[in-house]
């Protein structure tokens, strides 16, 4: 656990200069990675579970996101869930932060 603290301390040091919470950018490339492998919107439901990140954590940060324009979040078809998709500005958001962390040597 010090390890991923550690971690998720260099993240957020790195990411703060482009005014990115480590919170956002793991749900951004956690919800990058879902579109990946499926190739269509996800649920919210779906981004928190993947990102080990509490459903109302998960839900506020993706208020905040969609305000910022880096998601289009709408209601699913089937029922009460969100569906969600990055924006061009997420994309390129996503992009810029993970060439700052790859500068830093904190990708994989």
């Amino acid at each position: 656990w010090r390890d991923a603290r550690l971690f998720q301390r260099d993240v957020q040091q790195t990411l703060s200069r482009a005014h990115v919470e480590f919170t956002e950018w793991l749900l951004l490339e956690t919800l990058q990675e879902l579109l990946d492998e499926r190739g269509c919107a996800v649920s919210q439901a779906e981004i928190a579970e993947r990102a080990g990140v509490a459903r109302k954590v998960t839900s506020y940060w993706m208020i905040v996101m969609d305000e910022a324009g880096l998601v289009d979040r709408g209601p699913s078809s089937e029922g009460a869930a969100w569906r969600i998709i990055l924006s061009s500005l997420g994309e390129e958001t996503l992009r810029r932060c993970n060439e700052r962390l790859e500068e830093a040597g904190l990708t994989g």
